[in-house]
Parts: C-alpha cells; structure tokens; sequence
C-alpha cells in the first residue's frame, strides 16, 4: 500500500510506460522495414508515416493558429489593464508564451517531413516519402 504512494515509485512506473511505449512504437517501424518482400514493405512504410505528417500538418497546424490568436488577443486585452499589480505582466507572459508555443508549432509543421525522411532513412527505405514531403 505504502509502494503505490510514493512519488519514487510512480516516477519509475512512469519512466517504465514511456519506454514502453517508446518501444513499441520503434519496434512497429523496424518490424514494417524488415518483413515483406521487395520494397512492397518500404512503400507501406512510407504510406504510415505520410498519413502521420499530413495529420501533424492538420493538426499542429490549427493549434498554432489557435495560439497565435489567443496570445495576441491576451497580449492586447493586457495592454489595457492598469500598470500597477502583477496581473498585466503575467498576461503578457502567457500570451508571450502562447506566440512562442505556437511559432514552434509552424516550425513542426514545416519540419516533419525531413524528420520522416530521416527515419525512414535510418530503416533502410528509398529516401524520399513521395508527395507527402511537398508542401
């Protein structure tokens, strides 16, 4: 009873669900370069990790717009409020943030192509996802 409570204990069990799930997922790509016969298994390859980028695209994408216009909507509603009392720095700190979080999310967007290129280049495959890699 005592095990389930302490913070340790659920650090590690934590620590242990990632890398299970980290495994699972490097084991489910080296498994689809490996079976298969020809380049049929690369192309299936290829056809997963292209539908992942087209969903980061979508995905990440609305999220960063979302951010962009939540922040300068805080940002200016915080130009507003008096000067006095920490509540105006700390709405341009968040709304600072969101910006931020969401310039990151445009450089995701644009960067996961080369990063799937890149995997797909440690597991054997042909380079170049197909159209999926164009923007």
């Amino acid at each position: 009873m005592n095990l389930i409570k302490n913070p340790r204990f659920l650090k590690n069990l934590k620590m242990l669900y990632y890398v299970f799930v980290v495994g699972t997922i490097f084991a489910t790509i080296v498994s689809a370069t490996t079976t298969g016969t020809g380049t049929g298994s690369v192309s299936a390859l290829s056809l997963s990790l292209c539908a992942i980028v087209g969903e980061i695209r979508t995905v990440i994408g609305i999220l960063a717009l979302l951010l962009f216009i939540a922040g300068g909507s805080l940002y200016a509603g915080a130009h507003m409020l008096p000067a006095a009392g920490n509540l105006r720095g700390n709405l341009q700190g968040w709304s600072l943030g969101m910006i931020m979080g969401g310039i990151v999310g445009i450089i995701l967007v644009l960067l996961a192509p080369y990063l799937v290129n890149m995997i797909t280049n440690l597991g054997g495959g042909t380079g170049y996802i197909g159209t999926c890699g164009q923007l």
